[in-house]
């Protein structure tokens, strides 16, 4: 059980998507204008969407297991812009299980359980979930602020939602300039994830589902479901190894 959530607690930090420069000002750009391209649509979403210097998530997340099995666990994330992801996942009464810092080049990894910790590169993310990942693409799906890889897309228009897609990558957006699923195909193995209940007060998705198909190994389905959503607060982010832990092999 504990090895299982060992790659469980692994693969919820191994998440997903890229980056893109636009060169308009936001003020530029009439939003109540539908666009008639992929072009144009890219730079709306790109233009829209924010990122916070902080941004603080509390609730809990459900993992779905092999054989039907469901866990249920409380979560914390905190992200500081272009410099860390601090995270804890904690069993009933607060009991934490794990916590995992990543930066830009490094992972950081507690396992409360059996008292063990790794330090390992970046790339390390990647070799976990088959596709790579860069420090920024977790960021950016952590803080549903997924900048859409430059490419050349389809451009379709389903009910209110727009969609891009090409062999490799499926973005559907809401007509608020959100994006609500991306899908990132890589050979055998893909990628999926889903905001959904977007808050009216901060238009920020109050739900995370992450789908992971491999060729490999089981699949991975999660949902977070986030109570409290802080912006913009500077977060303490403590990370100390104890001396009594083992490293992980």
């Amino acid at each position: 059980m504990v090895s299982c959530m060992n790659r469980i607690a692994l693969y919820f930090f191994c998440i997903v998507f890229a980056s893109s420069c636009v060169t308009k000002n936001v003020a530029e750009v009439d939003f109540h204008i539908p666009p008639k391209n992929a072009k144009e649509l890219i730079s709306k979403v790109n233009l829209k969407n924010n990122s916070p210097e902080w941004l603080a998530l509390k609730g809990r997340v459900r993992l779905m297991l092999e054989k039907g099995n469901e866990v249920s666990l409380g979560i914390s994330i905190r992200v500081r812009k272009d410099s860390l992801i601090w995270a804890s996942v904690a069993a009933p009464f607060g009991i934490e299980l794990f916590r995992v810092v990543l930066t830009k080049d490094s992972v950081y990894y507690i396992n409360r359980a059996n008292k063990t910790y790794f330090v390992k590169p970046i790339a390390h993310i990647s070799k976990i979930i088959k596709t790579d990942i860069a420090f920024n693409e977790i960021q950016q799906m952590i803080i549903a602020n997924p900048k859409i890889v430059k490419n050349k897309y389809s451009f379709d228009r389903i009910n209110n939602d727009f969609m891009l897609s090409t062999q490799d990558y499926i973005y559907t957006i809401s007509n608020f300039y959100r994006i609500r699923q991306g899908v990132l195909i890589d050979k055998e193995n893909s990628l999926i994830y889903t905001y959904s209940n977007f808050s009216f007060e901060n238009d920020f998705p109050e739900q995370l589902e992450l789908i992971v198909k491999s060729s490999s190994e089981n699949d991975l389905n999660l949902k977070l479901n986030y109570s409290k959503v802080v912006f913009d607060q500077q977060q303490q982010t403590p990370f100390k190894i104890p001396s009594s832990y083992v490293e992980a092999k």
